[in-house]
């Protein structure tokens, strides 16, 4: 009877073993989206401008906003650092339960920021990158590759539940990141004051040099 309660118990839980080779798939998607990033990185870090995203551009219009920029580093840093937390899941995460929990939720992290920063781009901004549309579509085949290998059977797993929890944690997130661009936590990060701003365009068209001096 101790057997055959173990037989079924199996049945029902079926053990899953440890993935013998990385997901070629997400790895590959996840080092593309790396060098696009870190491509933007360094040509910000040098000074640069990204090859067809002249001085006035829509591109650099939108690499220049307030969007363009988080904690006084690049955007595209934080998503290459996003990309590279994909590409170690899908090289080293052997484990599939928690290799398709982790890649879920950075690929619905990263895609839900993606798009938040593609529809300010061209609802608020009134300008679009075309780097940014890349980093969206990859992110976008990312989730679609990660959903497409989602498990047949986890143990103790209800897809519909995890999905929901998922989604709102995303929604917190990109919520928190509008507030931030808003002012609401760090007034430095928020809109610009028009006045100010049409004063430092006026006295740099007059070219005005300020004297000063401090005893």
């Amino acid at each position: 009877m101790g057997k055959k309660k173990r037989r079924k118990k199996n049945k029902r839980q079926p053990a899953f073993k440890k993935r013998e080779n990385p997901n070629w798939p997400l790895t590959a998607l996840a080092v593309a989206g790396m060098v696009l990033t870190a491509y933007l990185v360094l040509t910000s870090w040098l000074g640069q401008t990204p090859l067809y995203c002249d001085e006035g551009s829509s591109c650099d219009i939108v690499q220049q906003s307030r969007w363009g920029s988080f904690l006084i580093l690049p955007t595209a840093f934080w998503g290459f650092l996003t990309y590279a937390i994909l590409a170690y899941i899908g090289f080293r995460v052997r484990n599939p339960g928690l290799h398709w929990k982790m890649a879920w939720t950075v690929a619905l992290a990263g895609l839900g920021y993606s798009v938040y920063l593609n529809t300010i781009s061209l609802l608020v901004i009134e300008a679009m990158c075309a780097y940014c549309l890349a980093s969206l579509s990859i992110m976008a085949v990312i989730f679609g590759v990660v959903l497409f290998q989602r498990p047949g059977r986890l143990p103790h797993f209800k897809f519909g539940t995890w999905v929901g929890k998922t989604i709102v944690i995303v929604m917190v997130f990109v919520g928190g990141m509008h507030l931030h661009y808003s002012g609401v936590f760090d007034p430095m990060a928020g809109p610009e004051d028009p006045y100010l701003r049409g004063l430092a365009e006026h006295l740099t068209k007059e070219k005005a040099v300020f004297y000063g001096a401090s005893w």
